[in-house]
């Protein structure tokens, strides 16, 4: 599961795993010819009542684990907090109740082996968490220092052993995201690079020493214009188990998917395939057939809210696995609302088929958020009405701050995802209705607040 939403990279970077910057000189691609078909919320494709979705075993394999840093069984809410220069590194453990805020940990910067001079800024994002010297446990990789915080029985914790990633040069802003892009059964670590003209994605292969040196590195180099500022995904377009990895958010270009399990140097095909324009890509498997589809978010909206919104409806363009030739796109949301600036694919209702929140979002840079679930099902996959819809907010200075879409997780394993919400210092853990499973300040001192 991957997903980016709207604001700045706290509120951006979802995903299952993160976020990384970037900007580039575009390469020339061979795009294949696709179908188009556009479906209105009030008609069209409709999901599939009790849907027997049965996925086989490829597709939930090819997915990043959850991030159970204490190995317990639970999912953990981890998140990079970069406020005044400083990085922490909050961690709420899960349970049968979902995240448990009274046994939150919060990892300093010194705790992590951060320097105090690297490149920070006001917000934060989804660290790594993926087993990179195959020991069995999760370990933490940490903002563009690429700190690693071993893990073992009890999870990463404060005065255990640590070990930075030797990326090559400088100009790294965001934590690596995990996969297995070259396909030999190791898991790698791909980020990306931005210093003045000196812009390429770098893959690091697995396993890694304690150290945190990989066992080999290569780059790819300019796939995307000067400027631009995509971000990365990692999922399994065409089941060949080798992890792919989709570069978007780009406001100079469209998404570009890079197939894994390539003959280069990085694992990763040399020139990339251009997706559907918009501005996040995630992978899921909507059909339930066990092989992992393509949702490109388009919502119109500006990254400047100075900028006028078209009077047009935003949108989502799905390819199944089985019909890599198609491209479906449902429109949602009013007209201006900004449909599809957020996306994350988890299966809520537990029947085997994921389904696909969406957040609506009118101005990203304000905050304003509500989510939508377009539910999967084995016959048509998604659905083109909304199944579910939610909302929350807090009081604030001027006015009321509502929640964006951070990241989506079993987070009580009982078979069934929950999104995790966050606005105005407040998570919230819902089924993608008005009921929540729990809510909770961002720091465990403060009593909660709003609604």
């Amino acid at each position: 599961m991957h997903f980016s939403t709207p604001g700045g990279p706290f509120l951006r970077h979802l995903r299952v795993w993160h976020a990384v910057a970037a900007s580039l000189v575009v390469v020339a691609v061979v795009v294949a010819v696709v179908v188009f078909l556009v479906l209105r919320p009030s008609d069209g494709v409709r999901s599939v009542a009790n849907s027997p979705c049965r996925p086989t075993a490829s597709a939930r394999e090819d997915t990043p684990a959850p991030p159970d840093l204490d190995g317990d069984g639970f999912a953990d809410l981890v998140h990079e907090m970069s406020r005044s220069l400083k990085v922490d590194v909050v961690v709420v453990p899960g349970s049968e109740h979902g995240p448990d805020r009274d046994r939150t940990t919060v990892l300093t910067q010194n705790d992590l082996g951060v320097p105090d001079d690297i490149q920070v800024g006001d917000d934060g994002w989804q660290p790594t968490v993926a087993d990179l010297d195959e020991d069995g446990h999760a370990d933490l990789v940490v903002s563009g220092a690429a700190r690693i915080v071993w893990g073992g029985p009890g999870g990463p914790r404060a005065g255990g052993p640590h070990g930075r990633v030797p990326l090559p040069g400088d100009g790294y802003h965001t934590a690596p995201i995990a996969g297995d892009f070259d396909g030999d059964g190791h898991t790698d670590l791909a980020v990306y690079r931005d210093w003045s003209e000196d812009r390429a994605v770098v893959v690091l292969h697995g396993p890694f020493k304690r150290s945190g040196a990989p066992a080999g590195t290569a780059e790819i180099t300019g796939p995307v214009s000067e400027g631009a500022s995509p971000v990365l995904a990692a999922g399994d377009a065409n089941d060949d188990r080798a992890t792919d990895l989709a570069l978007y958010d780009s406001p100079y270009d469209p998404p570009l998917l890079f197939t894994g399990g390539a003959r280069t140097g990085t694992g990763l095909s040399e020139k990339p395939e251009r997706l559907p324009v918009g501005e996040n890509v995630v992978f899921g498997d909507f059909d339930g057939d066990g092989r992992q589809d393509i949702a490109v978010g388009r919502s119109f909206v500006d990254g400047d809210d100075e900028i006028d919104t078209p009077h047009r409806r935003g949108q989502v363009t799905v390819r199944y696995g089985k019909e890599p030739g198609k491209w479906i796109t449902m429109e949602g949301g009013d007209f201006k609302e900004g449909f599809g600036a957020g996306l994350a694919a988890a299966d809520f209702d537990g029947d085997g088929c994921d389904d696909l929140a969406v957040q609506l979002t009118r101005k990203k840079e304000a905050g304003d958020a509500r989510i939508e679930v377009l539910r999967g099902g084995s016959e048509h996959g998604l659905g083109s009405k909304p199944w579910r819809a939610t909302e929350r907010s807090v009081p604030g200075d001027d006015g009321p701050v509502d929640a964006s879409l951070f990241a989506v997780h079993d987070w009580d394993a009982d078979g069934r995802a929950e999104l995790a919400l966050f606005g105005g210092d407040t998570w919230w853990i819902t089924d993608g209705t008005h009921h929540d499973e729990t809510s909770f300040p961002l720091n465990p001192d403060k009593p909660l607040g709003g609604r």
